[in-house]
């Protein structure tokens, strides 16, 4: 907008405006245009810096919700780690070192035991007891040590982890199966099931398929959808027969409706369509109609000749389910 438009919707006259100096109104011109050229860009400008920043907050959200799921995965395996190395392993570490310790003592006894009878029999031959008098001495069997034996588990740090490698993963695989049979996690927790598991001598998977009968919900699932796919063979066969009936009901008014219509025909007095006096089929459709037997299809409406239609068509139907009975 010029200078002279903004002065005129101002209330300036066009006189007033013209007296003024075309010099001073191209510079005003000139300024109010770089005014308006600066306001556009401006403009512009924070348009792009409004989408820009529009931008950045989807990323950021999309960022936001990939880290949330992220740190939720790894909260859960923290879990499922920790209890298994409170509630598993810890226990049976515990327990192995209590074994392996209550065996050392009973070899070390052993041991003691043997050394002794052995000092005992060597002082009764050093007495000129006869051999044959001396009580037998058998050493006693070797205590096996659960961890020095050979094939008997070790504590090294690979097997460690690769047993909780698949303690962690039997658990996942259990809730993964509950979830898919039954639609929601596992209703205890993982320690109360390896424990319970453990009090029966069944493992995790063993244990959970029993408690929440696995087998018996496949075998159900399965159930349904053969029930579904048979159900839906029997509608598409209803459906099939439906339309051969309708069909077959369409053809025989149809044909009805044609032979109605001829017969109307050939008792007008239409000449192309009259039959002949003294026809068969003429004199025993005029008996009729003298008769009261049939209406005089030249006299009937066009609502007469629909009801007799109609009524053609239910006695076919009732004589077809006559038949079919």
């Amino acid at each position: 907008m010029t200078i002279a438009e903004v002065l005129k919707q101002s209330g300036w006259s066009q006189e007033q405006i013209d007296a003024l100096d075309a010099k001073a109104l191209n510079g005003l011109n000139g300024y109010v245009t770089g005014v308006q050229t600066e306001a556009e860009q401006k403009h512009k400008a924070a348009v792009e810096a409004a989408a820009k920043a529009e931008a950045d907050r989807k990323a950021q959200e999309e960022l936001t919700t990939a880290a949330k799921a992220a740190q939720d995965a790894a909260e859960l395996n923290k879990r499922s780690v920790d209890e298994f190395w409170n509630t598993t392993y810890n226990p049976g570490v515990a327990a192995w070192e209590t074994e392996r310790q209550k065996l050392a003592k009973e070899a070390a006894d052993a041991q003691a035991a043997a050394a002794y009878y052995k000092t005992q029999i060597t002082g009764l031959k050093d007495l000129n007891f006869a051999p044959a008098d001396l009580p037998n001495f058998t050493p006693p069997a070797p205590v096996v040590d659960p961890v020095k034996t050979p094939g008997t588990p070790t504590f090294s740090e690979d097997a460690i982890m690769k047993r909780l490698d698949q303690g962690v993963h039997t658990i996942q695989d259990i809730n993964w199966k509950y979830q898919q049979l039954y639609g929601t996690p596992i209703p205890i927790s993982p320690s109360d099931l390896v424990a319970k598991a453990d009090a029966i001598k069944l493992s995790p998977m063993e244990y959970a398929a029993r408690t929440f009968k696995f087998a018996e919900k496949e075998a159900e699932h399965r159930a349904a959808e053969a029930k579904k796919h048979d159900d839906e063979i029997a509608a598409a066969s209803r459906t099939a027969a439906d339309a051969e009936w309708k069909a077959k009901l369409d053809a025989r008014e149809a044909e009805f409706a044609s032979k109605d219509r001829l017969r109307a025909e050939q008792m007008s007095s239409n000449p192309d369509t009259k039959l002949p006096p003294g026809s068969a089929k003429y004199t025993d459709l005029k008996r009729a109609v003298s008769q009261g037997e049939r209406p005089d299809p030249t006299k009937m409406s066009a609502n007469e000749r629909r009801q007799l239609t109609l009524n053609n068509i239910h006695k076919a139907i009732e004589e077809r389910e006559s038949v079919v009975a």
